[in-house]
């Protein structure tokens, strides 16, 4: 991976971002306010969630129905031509117009509001569309040329959808025989059948790339990079899992083995990963993928990546569970092989954490990829690690997306927790140290891990506030997992005091660490 040199970011999921126009969650049109901020604050990295088409209803960024294309819940609906021939919000039923100020309002994303809100109009401006446009329309045309360009995976993308869709959303090996197996004449009757509803599905593809490549072009302009976030696997009612059968497969489900926070370990009850047959077609599939995010991204966060290594699988015969391949030889070899492979003329980050063993960081330093130094857990035998001294390959953060933000943690740790950090921690020499997370405490916990070693440092948005949101909590199911909406505009970030203040202060921090 080449070297980005020291510096800094942030870590805010799109769906969190809140903008004067939206529909009630984040999407492409808030981002530039977003990173004229993050110019002011001397930030030049912002890692996102996933941004995969995710399943209806279920506003998981990790619940993905596709390994390629985008979420078209963040198409922003200002920005599209179609939406504003259909009259915009002006348009809008009193019904829908009374939803969208509630959903505005909301501090989370009300889901349940925005998936109405947004369907109806992707359907009106869709409509407005085939009207004026098909076939031969100038954006018409665009939209066709790009369709081509797409080939397989938009195809069976928009037709699994389109298929869902009228099935009412039923999982795929429960359709008939001939779609399920995908027998070639009646996908191609199916196809045909539905071409319109395919058609719509590709078309929000489009609408919504279109969106992103502006918004990589305002990051350019801003200096920052973008970093996706690469699921390991993906859901098994996704286009993939119907299309290649023989590489995800399903007659076990991939899960963790035991540790010391599970004594039965996790059964995520997701497909696992036939790497011995994805072989036999030299990767196909996996270079695909990683080609498609290359495409979208500067960096890419990998997750799981102890998976590519080794994968932990749950079926009849060992419901407990067993590692394929069975032996460390084998996983030290697939483990290298595949980050060889994936890191081909891209950037990636290693998501390194949980129980791994102590090969993986070896060999993913071997081969110069960053893996996560996550400051907390950073300790020797319950001594912290000094973060001055954190490899330059690597990447320092203050908390994940699954973590709680660390002005929770700092108050909720104990005494000898917290008087240990500012034991080793330079930057906490003369702060007084209490259970409250205290404005210098706060201070001194950023500039601990602007000040590490790690090339690469990244800070919740949470954390660089000091508030105390969650984004999600694992293992849980409910309203306070994926809903976090950030308090401000990101047209106001830099006229609000608060979060003007955080970055002047974030600003100096950072150039204080070479940054």
């Amino acid at each position: 991976m080449a070297s980005t040199g020291r510096i800094s970011g942030l870590l805010l999921p799109l769906f969190s971002v809140r903008s004067k126009n939206d529909f009630g969650i984040g999407d492409f049109g808030g981002l530039n306010g977003l990173f004229r901020w993050m110019e002011a604050a001397r930030q030049r990295m912002l890692m996102l969630l996933p941004l995969l088409p995710t399943a209806p209803g279920d506003p998981s960024p990790y619940a993905t129905r596709s390994a390629f294309g985008l979420n078209t819940l963040f198409i922003d609906l200002g920005a599209l031509p179609e939406f504003h021939a259909t009259g915009g919000e002006a348009a809008l039923s009193d019904e829908e117009r009374r939803m969208l100020a509630e959903a505005r309002a909301a501090p989370r994303v009300r889901y349940d509001l925005v998936f109405k809100l947004k369907g109806a109009a992707f359907r009106r401006a869709f409509e407005h569309f085939e009207r004026t446009q098909w076939p031969q329309g100038e954006r018409a045309q665009a939209f066709s040329a790009w369709r081509k360009q797409q080939g397989e995976w938009l195809e069976s993308y928009a037709l699994y959808t389109a298929i869902s869709d009228e099935r009412n959303h039923t999982a795929w090996w429960e359709w008939p025989e001939p779609l399920r197996n995908r027998e070639p004449q009646a996908l191609q009757a199916e196809g045909a059948r539905l071409e319109r509803q395919v058609r719509y599905h590709a078309w929000l593809q489009w609408v919504a790339e279109t969106q992103w490549n502006a918004v990589r072009a305002q990051a350019k302009e801003r200096g920052v990079l973008l970093c996706g976030d690469e699921p390991f696997i993906i859901g098994q009612d996704s286009s993939d899992v119907w299309a290649h059968r023989d590489i995800l497969r399903r007659d076990a489900r991939l899960g963790v083995p035991p540790d010391d926070f599970s004594a039965t370990g996790q059964d995520w009850g997701l497909p696992y990963f036939d790497f011995a047959e994805m072989a036999k077609g030299d990767y196909g599939w996996l270079k695909s993928r990683a080609t498609k995010a290359a495409s979208y991204y500067d960096l890419r966060r990998v997750d799981h990546a102890v998976g590519y290594f080794r994968q932990w699988i749950r079926d009849e015969k060992t419901p407990t569970g067993r590692f394929v391949p069975d032996n460390e030889e084998a996983w030290r070899r697939q483990g290298e092989h595949h980050f060889r492979l994936l890191s081909e003329g891209a950037g990636i980050v290693a998501e390194d954490l949980g129980v791994v063993p102590p090969f993986v960081r070896a060999i993913l330093k071997d081969l110069g990829l960053p893996g996560y130094r996550v400051m907390r857990w950073e300790r020797d035998d319950g001594v912290y690690r000094d973060p001055h001294a954190f490899p330059a390959v690597s990447l320092a953060t203050t908390g994940t997306h699954d973590t709680e933000p660390v002005a929770d943690w700092w108050e909720a740790a104990n005494d000898a927790e917290r008087h240990g950090m500012a034991r080793v921690y330079p930057e906490f020499q003369g702060v007084h140290v209490t259970r409250e997370f205290t404005p210098e405490v706060h201070r001194a916990t950023l500039a601990s891990t602007l000040n590490s070693g790690s090339d690469l440092c990244v800070l919740p948005w949470q954390d660089v506030l000091g508030t105390k949101d969650r984004i999600n909590l694992p293992g849980s199911i409910g309203d306070a997992n994926w809903g976090y909406r950030i308090a401000q505009n990101t047209e106001d970030l830099l006229s609000d005091e608060k979060t003007r203040e955080a970055a002047q202060k974030l600003g100096l921090l950072t150039a204080s660490a070479g940054r």
